[in-house]
């Protein structure tokens, strides 16, 4: 079994017991109902079968054995908030389990409960954990995972058309791997809009997690969405699923001089309703910096806060962590 269905089966177990009903009494499902771990859950939607998910009592242990320097597939996730006494004994459990495997940094991730009314600020963590965590050279930083509570409509017609890049075709050079080629291309302004913003990219960790992507692609558990003006890509993203019900938006980038034209909300909105219309009680979640850009888009298209995740990271930059990154498999 793969990791993420191990993940979908863990999110089934969690919520027995917790009110699945609808707001008009039926079982789709509702972002207040109770989900424990959903907020790691959408941070690891995105993992493909190379990356091994296994469950103990109080933690997620993920590896990607092939790239240990993969921050988001190389992490311990903690089942409950930690006592700052705790940490010691959670940087041991991620050195044997993790590290064993030659992940040269420490991280590990843990979730806080979020009411969907609560604002795009960057929250505060505990003191006694953020000096535990300093004390430990531990790093603390949020991320905003929110829920889609009900698709908004869009203030103006879109000014770029939006449409998902087919499958990998296995013809090298063709039409299609052309179309993957553009959407690619697009990931490097994330980093920056200039050639010296983009040098220390990991163009090898790129190539390698956009096969995972396109692996992805091919057994229908990913669809990477391209809008362009014109007839050139200008935005992209990616939605991912895990046959279970719960659907990621990933990897949102816009190329620099066509910001703040509503293209990115366009693209975001037609991948999301095309989901929707093959799986209508799907749950649609993503991963947000507090208080930036794509918070507040996300917001306006109906997602609501659901957690705060907490990174506790040391050691050398890695690839592949964060909300706004190059490709994450």
């Amino acid at each position: 079994m793969s990791g993420m269905a191990d993940d979908a089966e863990q999110q089934r177990r969690n919520a027995e017991g917790a009110d699945g009903a609808g707001p008009d009494g039926g079982t789709a499902p509702s972002v207040r109902r109770l989900d424990t771990g959903l907020g790691l859950a959408v941070l690891r939607a995105g993992l493909s079968g190379v990356t091994l998910v296994t469950y103990t009592r109080d933690h997620v242990a993920v590896r990607t054995p092939s790239r240990p320097d993969y921050l988001d597939g190389n992490t311990l996730d903690l089942t409950t908030v930690p006592a700052a006494e705790d940490l010691e004994g959670y940087l041991g459990r991620f050195d044997e389990t993790v590290g064993t495997l030659g992940a040269r940094h420490v991280q590990l991730r843990w979730e806080e409960p979020l009411p969907a009314d609560a604002p795009a600020v960057v929250p505060r963590p505990d003191p006694a954990l953020r000096a535990a965590s300093a004390a430990h050279g531990l790093a603390l930083s949020p991320v905003t995972v929110l829920l889609l509570e009900g698709l908004a409509e869009l203030p103006s017609a879109p000014v770029a058309r939006s449409a998902p890049v087919p499958a990998p075709d296995g013809q090298q050079g063709g039409a299609v791997d052309r179309q993957w080629h553009a959407a690619t291309v697009l990931y490097r302004y994330a980093a920056g809009e200039t050639p010296d913003d983009w040098r220390p990219a990991d163009d090898g960790f790129t190539a390698w997690s956009v096969e995972q992507q396109r692996a992805l692609a091919r057994t229908g558990r990913a669809r990477v969405w391209v809008a362009t003006r014109h007839a050139i890509p200008v935005a992209r993203c990616t939605l991912v699923h895990d046959r279970q019900g719960l659907a990621v938006v990933e990897d949102v980038v816009t190329h620099p001089a066509h910001r703040g034209r509503g293209i990115a909300t366009g693209l975001l909105h037609a991948a999301i309703a095309d989901h929707l219309e093959a799986d209508p009680t799907a749950r649609v979640g993503l991963a947000a910096v507090p208080g930036e850009r794509g918070d507040a888009l996300s917001r306006r298209l109906g997602f609501r806060p659901h957690a705060t995740v907490w990174r506790a990271h040391r050691g050398p930059r890695c690839a592949g962590g964060g909300t706004t990154r190059p490709p994450r498999p």
